[in-house]
Formats: C-alpha cells, sequence, structure tokens
C-alpha cells in the first residue's frame, strides 16, 4: 500500500494562513502609525498657521497708533477662547524692554485635544516712513502650552533670553565653521566636518556625497568704454545732491522753517509733549534716525529734520 503525506497538509495550511494574517497586522500597524504621523503634522501645520495669522492680526492693530500709544502699553493684553480656522486659541501681549521697543506675543492655540504655544518676541522699529518693516522678529519658538499662564511669564521670558544670549556668544563660532565649509569640496566632506553623519552609516550611502559642489557663478561682463571717474570727483559731486547730514557739528543752534506750529515729541514719532513756533529757535543736540534732539525754552524732546535748519543740514520742508 503506498504511503501518502497528507498528514502534512493542515499544518501547512495552518501556518501559512498565520503568516498572512501577522504580516496583515503589521501593516495595518505600520499604516495606522503613519496615518497618526501624518495626522499629527497635520495637526501641527493647522496650529501654527492659526498662531501666525493671530500674531499678524496683532502687528495690524499695533499698526493703527503710534508705539507711544500702544494698545498694550504699560499693562499685558490677554484675549481667551477666541475662535479661528475651526480652533481656539488665547493670546497674551505685552511689553518686554520699552527701551528697545521690543515686546512679546504669546498664542496657545486649541484644536481638537492638541494644544500648542508658540511665542514671538519682537522690534518694534520706530520709523513712521517705512510701513513695510513696522517689526522684526526677535526669537520665535514653541513651547509647553502651560507657559502661557502669567504665572509662568518670568520663567519663559528668562528661556527666550538665554537662548538669544546663547546665540550671541555663538556667532563668532558659527561664523568661523560656515568659513570652514566653504572650503570642502564636497558634499560628505562637509557632513563628516560637521560630524552630523548618523550613527552606524557609511558616508558612502550618502546620495552625491562624492560630488563636487558647484562653483559660484560667473556673470559675463564686458569691458566699459566709458573714462573712469576719480574718486574726488565722485565725492565732490555727491556733496552737491545729498544733504550732509553725517557732518554735521552737534550741539548746534537751529529753527523751525515750518510756517506752523511746529510738533517737539517725547520720542521719535512719540506723544506730542510741545510746539515750535514759526522760525522759533532751538538748541540742537543730537540725531537719533529722522529727528533732531532739541531742547527749547527748558523742553527737551524730538523735532523731525525736515522741519529744522541747522548749519550743516538744509531741511526740506516736506
Amino acid at each position: 500500500m503506498q504511503k501518502t503525506n497528507s498528514g502534512y497538509i493542515f499544518p501547512l495550511i495552518l501556518m501559512a494562513t498565520l503568516s498572512i494574517g501577522f504580516f496583515t497586522m503589521t501593516l495595518v500597524q505600520l499604516q495606522s502609525s503613519h496615518h497618526d504621523q501624518l495626522q499629527h503634522l497635520n495637526n501641527y501645520q493647522h496650529a501654527l498657521n492659526l498662531a501666525y495669522s493671530v500674531n499678524v492680526e496683532v502687528l495690524s492693530e499695533l499698526r493703527e497708533k503710534q508705539w507711544d500709544e500702544r494698545f498694550f502699553k504699560g499693562n499685558p493684553v490677554y484675549r481667551y477662547d477666541q475662535k479661528l480656522f475651526g480652533g481656539t486659541y488665547d493670546v497674551c501681549i505685552e511689553d518686554y524692554d520699552t527701551a528697545e521697543y521690543t515686546f512679546n506675543v504669546k498664542i496657545r492655540t486649541t484644536l481638537g485635544d492638541s494644544k500648542n504655544l508658540f511665542y514671538w518676541r519682537q522690534k518694534y522699529i520706530p520709523n513712521m516712513l517705512d510701513f513695510t518693516r513696522l517689526t522684526f522678529t526677535v526669537a520665535f519658538g514653541e513651547y509647553s502650552p502651560e507657559m502661557f499662564e502669567p504665572a509662568k511669564k518670568s520663567e519663559i521670558d528668562k528661556i527666550v533670553d538665554d537662548k538669544i544670549k546663547k546665540a550671541k556668544d555663538n556667532r563668532e563660532e558659527a561664523i568661523e565653521i560656515a568659513e570652514n565649509l566653504k572650503k570642502e569640496p564636497t558634499l560628505g566632506a562637509v557632513i563628516s566636518k560637521l560630524g552630523a553623519l548618523p550613527a552606524g552609516t557609511d558616508i558612502s550611502q550618502i546620495k552625491g556625497e562624492s560630488q563636487l559642489r558647484p562653483s559660484a557663478p560667473v556673470l559675463g561682463t564686458q569691458p566699459s568704454n566709458q573714462p573712469k571717474t576719480k574718486v574726488t570727483e565722485a565725492l565732490s559731486d555727491l556733496t552737491k545732491v545729498v544733504d550732509p547730514v553725517d557732518q554735521l557739528n552737534l550741539p548746534a543752534g537751529g529753527r523751525s522753517i515750518c510756517n506752523s506750529d511746529l510738533m517737539i515729541r517725547s520720542e521719535p514719532w512719540g506723544t506730542v509733549v510741545s510746539t515750535i513756533p514759526p522760525g522759533g529757535a532751538v538748541d540742537v543736540v543730537g540725531l537719533q534716525g529722522d529727528f533732531f534732539e532739541i531742547n527749547r525754552n527748558g523742553t527737551n524732546g524730538y523735532s523731525h529734520i525736515n522741519w529744522i535748519a541747522v548749519p550743516g543740514h538744509t531741511p526740506s520742508g516736506v
């Protein structure tokens, strides 16, 4: 009688079924993990977009008035449970260093069960002649949401202060590293110099690691047949058309050329503290941006250079 192997069929089928089941479970888990990562990334991007939009609204509100009349002057402004883009947010706007025109904007976003805190430290530029750059960011970061609370103000400010100080302390070293990296001919050499190769990875596994870095582009130019101008002649022509404000010898006596009362401000573009009558005399003691620092009859303040005549400076009167 011929023997058969029918006794092995069921175990083989069982093993194959289990293998397929384990493979399917692993695949589902990987897909679920990938989906969770994408969802987390989408939620974070959503929160960042929300916070950025709120910060833009804050800057728009700041732009409506002069710095000395800012809506958060002397007292932090807190706004809770505001709605935007399908989420909610809390925002705090507060002075940081008024002498340096710096202020903080803290925005805590809530999207479902997820909370994020974004922090901007920004510097106001007291120059109303340039509306395109009212402020610039000194520091930005994301922190634990509970750091939003007023009781945590000094703690989060110190964290940001330390980061700014560390960046300043490392600036010279960073510049030196950047200069040294310019000399490295390939991507692989740059990675090795930085010590940025992941553990267990060979440099040869990095795509393009041995490819030479492209040289700086050279723009094709044609030689000019025009006669060259001497530097002394160029400087002479320049002084004829450019007001040599930087050659002022201060302090000096000046006068107002305005045909009405000229404002004296507490600071550049600050509040008006007094006025100068048409032709009124002032003592000009300094220059700050577009403003002369002046004294008139014991009142110290700032008046715009376009309306003050002083030796070495011809005001435009506009």
